[in-house]
């Protein structure tokens, strides 16, 4: 089998939204392709600390994680494998800005998610889409980075904030990707890494890490910051219940989350099994659909 790792998104790849766990089947496929030899990573927005609660995945014990969206790449044990972390002035652009204007700022760091700006409403926020793993703690005395760098960082911007943002602060090249829909105020989430950082960036750390080519790795996920890993993998594929961006990025468009998708493409290409057909199926709202 030309293939040696499967990565996978998180939410509404892996992980339906609005579920606690994978669906049995998927657990099933992942453990088997294990078996087989195939490596399964895990590639998320999450940092390691939102993904690392026991029972969290159903039993599934990922082989290495992209996580922060590509800029840390860790073990099954949390060991940093590579790591792309923000620097001082990318750091303290993002607090001058939302503490002038009172926009809710966190950064994730290795041990936990620290709100630096406006705790209070990413807490609140975290608690309404009631998501295991995500959540953060109070960090306003702005002193965690003193000990490391955050690997990324996650804010809430109203409409036009990213614009003033990008003129004052556009040449640190900032990469800013929307996660989910617009709010009904029509403000946005944004997950923030690195200039030139993506989940592309993370697999192909990996992948050389592991002396493999990216041609020997298959990509699932549903959503814009999946876009460059798909395109990067040597299969990139896209559930049913995927972004337009996301399946135009993709080599193929495999079943809904809902349906056992990714179960499906495991037994495909890894046990010859039936080529799955996808589902035109979609789920969730702007509010719930955090894509990490």
């Amino acid at each position: 089998m030309q293939y040696k790792i499967l990565a996978s998104d998180y939410d509404n790849t892996l992980v339906p939204f609005g579920e606690n766990q994978p669906r049995p089947a998927t657990v099933k496929a992942v453990k088997k392709l294990q078996a087989a030899g195939g490596k399964f990573v895990l590639s998320t927005g999450r940092s390691w600390p939102a993904i690392n609660r026991k029972g969290q995945l159903g039993g599934i014990r990922f082989d290495y994680a992209i996580t922060c969206n590509g800029a840390c790449v860790v073990d099954k044990n949390g060991a940093i494998v590579a790591e792309h972390p923000m620097t001082n002035e990318e750091m303290y652009a993002l607090v001058d800005f939302c503490e002038d204007y009172n926009y809710p700022l966190q950064f994730d760091f290795k041990d936990a998610y620290y709100a630096y700006c406006e705790y209070d409403i990413l807490h609140k926020h975290y608690n309404q889409i009631n998501s295991v793993g995500l959540d953060c703690v109070d960090g306003e005395d702005q002193d965690r980075h003193l000990i490391d760098m955050p690997h990324a960082a996650f804010c809430l911007f109203p409409e036009g904030a990213l614009e003033r943002f990008s003129e004052k602060y556009g040449h640190l090249g900032l990469h800013f990707m929307q996660t989910g829909g617009q709010l009904p105020d029509g403000s946005r989430f944004y997950d923030i890494v690195r200039g030139g950082i993506d989940k592309s960036t993370g697999l192909a750390d990996l992948c050389e890490k592991m002396g493999l080519s990216l041609a020997e790795a298959v990509a699932a996920g549903d959503s814009a910051n999946d876009v460059g890993m798909l395109k990067a993998a040597g299969l990139g594929c896209c559930m049913s219940n995927g972004t337009d961006e996301a399946k135009a990025a993709a080599d193929r468009v495999i079943g809904d989350v809902r349906e056992d998708g990714l179960a499906a493409l495991i037994e495909e290409l890894w046990f010859d099994g039936p080529k799955a057909e996808p589902s035109d199926r979609s789920f969730g709202s702007a509010w719930e659909t955090m894509e990490r």
